[in-house]
């Protein structure tokens, strides 16, 4: 595998997955969200143009691994995947782990992409309901890669990383 795409909602281990697939196999990754939002200046989206442009540069790349929400704008990453991962958690566990994170960052134990405010909290939180909110279409979406979607729960991704 030289391309693995890393599909689910906020919450569900993406980021965590990406890096110790990355360390597995010596490829580098790739955070989705700070190609669409500029942390070093503010956390301001960045132009479409920019996105696409940088996004472009990764898929071009001979080995990559992906993480995102899954987002449509980024399905020529999931054309171009070895193989997908769907990070399958529960919304409620989706929501119970962004406060967790959101509590961890408030204290100084986890570093952070945005400043951990009241209003970021909420913001994370309404992008959990979203999610769950349009998954069903998500999932028909992602059907037209049957053989090379893998759904994953927790003890999926631990067998996965041995």
């Amino acid at each position: 595998m030289k391309k693995i795409y890393i599909i689910g909602p906020p919450g569900s281990g993406k980021s965590t997955l990406s890096k110790k697939l990355s360390n597995k196999y010596k490829i580098n990754n790739y955070e989705l969200d700070k190609v669409v939002w500029d942390d070093d200046h503010g956390n301001i989206k960045r132009a479409e143009e920019e996105i696409l442009k940088m996004f472009n540069d990764i898929i071009k790349t001979d080995s990559w691994i992906i993480e995102d929400v899954g987002r449509s704008k980024f399905s020529e990453g999931r054309e171009q995947a070895d193989i997908i991962y769907y990070l399958k958690i529960s919304k409620k566990m989706a929501y119970f782990r962004v406060l967790k994170r959101w509590i961890k960052q408030r204290l100084g134990k986890e570093q952070f992409n945005h400043p951990p405010t009241f209003k970021q909290l909420l913001y994370f939180l309404s992008i959990v309901r979203s999610y769950y909110q349009n998954e069903k279409n998500k999932l028909a979406s992602l059907q037209k890669y049957n053989e090379k979607l893998h759904y994953l729960k927790k003890k999926d991704i631990e067998c996965l990383l041995k």
